[in-house]
């Protein structure tokens, strides 16, 4: 049985804005990647005849002002943006005039039906991630479980490609030692778990199968998004965004 964003906003009422935020996300996806725009493995953006319509579109659904994202409409315009670098946790190295946790959240959001259609060109399947990096964007992964099959999965927040992950240790620096890995159990929240590790100060949640397969990756994200709190608040880092394109979570927004 699917379970729905309102069953879950019934359930945990404090997560109302950041799927009423995910909604909007989800809508902007939808709408660009209608316009079925190309993409290929050696395309680094969206085309430029393109983005007056891919702005318009954010614009609208997020009900921001067009002049509130000029800046990046003007660098994308340039061919200054490489959507590219993003997995990789690079911003542009010149200044655009937001801070920098919103600039990640926008350049998240806006490139990734990108992404998506970039996946869907690779046509890659369930690969293993040789080094912890997706083999369609070379992200780092968002989130992991275990199979049906007993193997444990990752998957990326950037272009939603899964694989498998088959080495001991830390998914995110391949440190095996056991003395650096820990794992965090929650009251309340037996579904979820999170593995850190010492060596790199990073993070990864473990989702329990059974509830993956009612929610699908995005939605489990979000609904585990008090973890990333209290993790966060150890001193542990997330190493890619989540579904609403951030990274660092605090209880203060």
């Amino acid at each position: 049985m699917q379970e729905t964003i309102e069953d879950i906003i019934r359930r945990k009422p404090h997560l109302t804005d950041p799927f009423r935020f995910y909604e909007r996300a989800m809508k902007f996806t939808e709408s660009v990647r209608e316009l079925q725009l190309p993409t290929r493995p050696d395309m680094n953006s969206y085309p430029r005849e393109s983005i007056d319509r891919i702005f318009e579109t954010f614009s609208f659904t997020f009900e921001l002002p067009e002049g509130n994202l000029s800046p990046l409409k003007r660098a994308m315009e340039l061919g200054e943006i490489d959507f590219t670098r993003l997995p990789l946790s690079e911003t542009p190295a010149f200044s655009l005039p937001y801070p920098e946790d919103d600039l990640t959240m926008l350049l998240f959001l806006i490139s990734k039906p990108y992404f998506l259609a970039l996946r869907d060109a690779c046509r890659l399947g369930n690969r293993i991630w040789e080094v912890g990096r997706c083999p369609v964007c070379n992200a780092q992964p968002s989130l992991s479980w275990v199979g049906e099959d007993g193997r444990r999965q990752v998957s990326c927040s950037f272009c939603a490609t899964e694989g498998y992950y088959d080495q001991m240790g830390c998914v995110i620096c391949q440190n095996n030692d056991g003395s650096k890995q820990n794992v965090f159990l929650f009251e309340g929240e037996e579904e979820f778990k999170v593995n850190t590790c010492d060596a790199c100060k990073s993070y990864i949640k473990t989702i329990e199968a059974g509830l993956l397969s009612r929610t699908g990756c995005d939605v489990a994200d979000i609904m585990s998004l008090p973890l990333d709190i209290v993790v966060q608040a150890k001193g542990f880092q997330r190493r890619s965004p989540n579904p609403l394109g951030m990274r660092k979570i605090s209880a203060h927004g």
